[in-house]
């Protein structure tokens, strides 16, 4: 048996009987095209909202080549129905089958072999706490500048494991602000509140260490009165360590003296006692983090 030539034979009918149903294949160059059209668009958007707030993610060199790819993909879609529906509407039967299979063919091919190329974004990113630079992997989402610089960074981690924000154990992050310990956030350091009206402000004793004070704002028309606790933590020489903030919702807002850094972030409440021990294990994951200098 010829064994090629059966195979010829065979591919010549097969693509005989493809050339005839044209017509199916050029409804279906334009139902891609609008499947093309959908998924661009919540391609696009999706990829964009990741980009803007996960920009710092492993995958976000995938979100930028997905941009890339979708307006290629949009422009063959387009030109497979409309090149394939001129060539029926000539009786280019054949023409109109090659043009909807070979685009779909050359795009689903490209496209899966490109972005199969693409790697993971830095697993580590260099941030600047003044003059100290940090190695932060990319899980904690450090933001902040890669130059030496006066401010400081962010990061998001959750507090009770110290796992970075996209971490899959940590579901409750909260964002982190470092500065270098300087005069100047030494002075941030204290409650704004409480440094505006301090006679406003009523001691309510000593919780684990913190001087306790309470301010009432009274109620006026349809607001309800609003009290706020503020506690303040000093050393045994006297010199201020930590403020912190309460609202009445759970969360307080903390600024510390850790090490090194100053550190301003939201801790619940619940965990009062454990605020000393939290901060001593942020400011050790921070040194964690420390390039030796040059």
């Amino acid at each position: 048996m010829n064994y090629p030539a059966a195979m010829t034979a065979a591919l010549s009918r097969t693509t005989g009987l493809l050339t005839r149903r044209a017509g199916w294949f050029v409804f279906l160059a334009w139902l891609l095209f609008a499947l093309t059209a959908f998924s661009c668009l919540a391609i696009g958007v999706g990829s964009s909202i990741n980009l803007k707030y996960h920009s710092l993610h492993e995958r976000a060199p995938f979100d930028r080549a997905s941009l890339q790819v979708l307006p290629i993909a949009f422009g063959v879609a387009l030109f497979a129905a409309v090149a394939s529906s001129l060539a029926l509407a000539l009786r280019r039967r054949a023409i109109a089958f090659h043009v909807v299979a070979t685009c779909w063919i050359v795009l689903t091919l490209g496209s899966t072999f490109y972005l199969a190329s693409i790697d993971k974004g830095p697993q580590q990113f260099d941030r600047y706490v003044g003059e100290q630079r940090l190695r932060i992997p990319w899980q904690y989402d450090p933001r902040g500048s890669d130059k030496r610089d006066p401010n400081g960074i962010s990061v998001r981690l959750c507090l009770d494991t110290l796992h970075g924000a996209y971490d899959e154990s940590c579901h409750d992050s909260k964002q982190v602000a470092i500065y270098p310990l300087d005069d100047r956030r030494l002075q941030h350091v204290e409650v704004p509140r409480y440094q505006r009206s301090e006679s406003e402000d009523q001691p309510t004793g000593i919780r684990d260490g913190h001087q306790g004070y309470v301010h009432t704002t009274p109620a006026e028309g349809q607001r309800k009165a609003i009290t706020n606790y503020y506690y303040r933590l000093t050393n045994s020489e006297g010199s201020l360590q930590r403020t912190v903030s309460c609202y009445g919702f759970g969360s307080c807002d903390h600024r510390a003296i850790a090490g090194r850094y100053v550190l301003d972030y939201q801790a619940p409440e619940s965990a009062f006692s454990q605020w000393n021990a939290m901060d001593r294990k942020l400011a050790a994951l921070v040194d964690s983090w420390a390039m030796p200098r040059r």
